[in-house]
């Protein structure tokens, strides 16, 4: 592998991005059939109630994955800001200092988490008592686990500031993988939820080790020794400012659905709830790769040339939405029969109506990415703190009434209005504190009209389920036929004839950029 300095240097910035897209979606996609094919392997070796244990190991390990204060893309921002500007030696010195500072975050979450194990699996969570004593030991190993995620997030954002997605997503793939079949391994040596999270665990330090030595292999090298002053761990510590509030609060809110139904239904329930909800929100692939990448291209034009930002975030939304509508209608208008083929009438039955609500949630939290990403890129991170620190309260609330009174599917009801509220107040706060020239289009998303007939396509598709019920022949066909003229409307209405070019030439360069190394 050669530095990331020449590396990057070779690519125009849209090529970059479009290579940097392609290797995300890669990284994010090829996981999927595997959890496709492991989920039900999984339920029927382990049963409802400690799938829904590892449903919430799975949560956990995505919480910690976040629990970096901001510091992740801290490092990510001066790391590439070094290489920009050839300060090759101070790289080594910084991912250093990153380091260290995730290493004492990760001891501290694993203490913090260590401690409240008892009180968990004891007090809070709602379950068979034989399963209490499984339920300890697995938190325990998952508490192991929080130090190599955490740093893992540091050498990630190294990686990501030398613009090496191509290595993260090489370590990424297998890392997701075992996620999903490292339990079924475990499962041929017995069934008891410890060991199942102890291979993940074990494979999170794999993983840890993958990032260090692709770490030390493509830092620049320069002259003496890497020299770790106070003023970088300063500058690592005291940058994003409210990015920080807010990447303490989001996990939070992701995480709090799964264990307030643990705690208020059953972890039986977990398991009916994170089964379609591990594979709807799946859907952020599609914004995590195209906007990861157009981060540092917002932020650069928002110093150079703020009047651009109008036409990028509505290309980008208008995108998303082409893109995430027809799979977000298939799952309205058959969850029940997909369900019932992948899993059996018992899911079709508890877990239909929350596969349902919760894609229409993710429909609209894909395309609130774009002013997300926006505002976080201009530095107006307070504003979306602000934001998620008014939800976060609010939203348990929410959650805990809707569990308490409608179970499951109040939960799922509850995170798709919350996902729209959100969404509505990131695009006025994106008219309200953008550029002035880059007000309009930026903020404003996809027309009055364009919403209305979208809204009407998932409303036919969701009440064609409804009427024709097990006459599947007929639905499907119907379902077919609202597909095909759905995706007909978005090509001749919705893009423009401009739209329509730049979306071509955006999927040829990413299909492109995937065969280039």
């Amino acid at each position: 592998m050669t530095g990331a300095a020449g590396h990057a240097s070779t690519l125009s910035q849209e090529a970059l991005v479009a290579r940097n897209t392609a290797w995300n979606l890669l990284g994010a996609l090829l996981p999927v059939p595997v959890a496709l094919a492991c989920i039900p392997l999984l339920i029927g070796a382990l049963g409802v109630e400690r799938f829904g244990v590892l449903g919430v190991a799975w949560m956990v390990l995505g919480y910690f994955g976040m629990f970096d204060f901001g510091l992740a893309q801290s490092t990510t921002k001066f790391i590439s800001a070094g290489v920009s500007q050839g300060d090759h030696g101070r790289l080594r010195a910084l991912a250093l200092g990153s380091l260290l500072l995730h290493a004492g975050l990760g001891m501290v979450g694993a203490v913090v988490f260590a401690v409240l194990v008892p009180w968990l699996s004891g007090a809070v969570f709602s379950m068979p008592a034989p399963l209490v004593a499984e339920t300890r030991s697995a938190l325990y190993w998952l508490a192991a686990s929080v130090p190599a995620i955490v740093v893992t997030a540091a050498l990630r954002g190294v990686l990501e500031g030398l613009q090496r997605f191509d290595v993260v997503n090489l370590i990424r793939v297998p890392a997701s993988i075992v996620n999903y079949a490292g339990p079924l391994v475990a499962l041929s040596f017995g069934t008891g939820l410890p060991l199942v999270v102890a291979v993940i665990v074990v494979s999170r330090y794999v993983v840890l080790a993958a990032y260090a030595l692709a770490c030390l292999n493509l830092l620049p090298s320069a002259p003496g020794r890497a020299v770790l002053r106070g003023a970088d761990i300063v500058r690592l510590a005291s940058y994003g400012g409210w990015l920080t509030a807010s990447n303490l609060v989001n996990p939070l809110i992701i995480a709090a659905d799964r264990f307030i139904i643990a705690a208020t239904v059953s972890v039986a329930a977990v398991a009916f709830y994170v089964t379609p909800y591990e594979i709807i929100t799946k859907g952020w692939i599609l914004s995590a790769s195209l906007l990861a990448a157009l981060f540092p291209v917002f932020s650069g034009m928002a110093s150079r040339e703020p009047e651009s930002l109008h036409a990028a975030c509505r290309s980008a939304q208008l995108y998303l939405l082409t893109i995430a509508t027809p799979p977000i209608m298939l799952v309205l208008g058959g969850a029940d029969v997909l369900l019932d083929w992948w899993l059996g009438g018992e899911f079709r039955a508890e877990s239909a109506t929350v596969a349902r609500l919760l894609a229409l949630g993710i429909l609209v939290n894909i395309v609130a990415q774009v002013p997300l990403t926006v505002l976080n890129a201009i530095g107006r991170a307070d504003v979306t703190a602000k934001i998620s620190a008014v939800e976060l309260p609010l939203y348990a609330f929410a959650i805990w009434y809707g569990a308490v009174r409608y179970g499951i599917n109040g939960v799922a009801a509850v995170w798709a209005v919350r996902t729209t509220v959100e969404a509505v107040a990131l695009f006025f706060a994106a008219r309200a504190v953008l550029p002035r020239g880059a007000r309009a289009d930026a903020a404003a998303g996809p027309s009055l009209a364009a919403s209305l007939v979208l809204c009407s396509f998932l409303a036919a598709a969701w009440l064609s389920a409804d009427v024709l019920g097990e006459d599947i022949p007929t639905r499907l066909a119907v379902l077919a036929a609202m597909l095909a003229a759905l995706i007909a409307w978005e090509w001749r209405v919705l893009l423009s004839g401009d739209d329509r070019d730049r979306f071509r030439q955006l999927c040829r360069r990413v299909l492109v950029a995937s065969h280039v190394r």
